[in-house]
């Protein structure tokens, strides 16, 4: 019996160019990359072009992840040369020939360190039984193993893990600043740490689970690097200075979600 199954009558296909189709075999990726990926090639070459203008909305709903998970997954798909765009945010996007691809290398390492197990440990070799009132009046006994005696002997717990209460992390503010400064080395430096910058990071890192990541942080400035206009590399209009991003303007709340869903100018 043949595995092959002849296309006819279907839904139609999306043909995939041999050497783009072995490299994402090949290709590093998570799984949520290599759906947006694939969600961009299906709505892209497999309409017959090379770029489009594509709503992360769209994606999102092809692909099954969350809108602003998947502004930040083409933002990090672009730094890696996998996406290319051709202009702003807005602009149209495509998929970059494999030889471009600079892929991060990601670690593949388990940890096989063996969990740690509760024990139970029963020390009762210093107890002398007393098994016969009148023995008592012979044999002297020790008043520390007598006390012993009367007192029931508690298990000593080996290995027993500390509980403690979830709660959530606090904001690491310079670390945050710390890869501004290392990502976006172009943009005005934070010279002061103050408290209204501390609140409004505080404020971001509570606001979802995906904040509270030093990683997400990574990727939020590595998609700001990929802009032209946040960057300050549009030049303004009737002569006026280009706009460029600054640290207080990214992590305001408005400009925030702007940026993490590609709504930017």
């Amino acid at each position: 019996m043949s595995n092959v199954i002849t296309l006819r009558n279907t839904g139609g296909f999306t043909r995939m160019d041999n050497e783009l189709y072995e490299a994402l075999i090949r290709a590093d990726l998570s799984g949520r990359e290599l759906r947006v990926a694939l969600a961009i090639h299906r709505l892209t070459v497999g309409f017959n072009v090379e770029e489009a203008r594509i709503a992360a909305s769209v994606i999102a709903e092809m692909s099954g992840i969350a809108r602003e998970n998947v502004s930040r997954i083409i933002g990090d798909l672009i730094r890696q040369r996998v996406l290319y765009r051709s202009g702003s945010s807005r602009a149209p996007i495509g998929i970059s020939p494999s030889r471009e691809w600079k892929i991060d290398v990601k670690s593949d390492t388990l940890d096989k360190a063996p969990k740690s197990t509760q024990s139970v440990k029963n020390d009762t070799s210093k107890v002398l039984k007393l098994t016969h009132n009148k023995d008592s009046k012979d044999i002297p006994v020790p008043s520390e193993l007598v006390d012993a005696e009367r007192q029931p002997q508690q298990p000593e717990l080996i290995d027993q893990p500390v509980r403690q209460e979830s709660k959530v992390a606090s904001c690491p503010h310079q670390a945050i600043v710390d890869l501004y400064h290392e990502t976006l080395p172009e943009l005005p430096r934070v010279a002061l740490l103050n408290k209204t910058r501390q609140q409004h990071l505080q404020a971001r890192w509570r606001e979802s689970d995906v904040h509270r990541d030093l990683d997400f942080w990574r990727d939020y400035f590595a998609m700001v690097k990929t802009s032209k206009f946040l960057m300050g590399n549009i030049p303004g209009r009737n002569g006026n200075r280009p706009f460029r991003a600054s640290f207080d303007w990214l992590i305001a709340p408005s400009n925030f979600v702007k940026v993490v869903e590609g709504n930017y100018a």
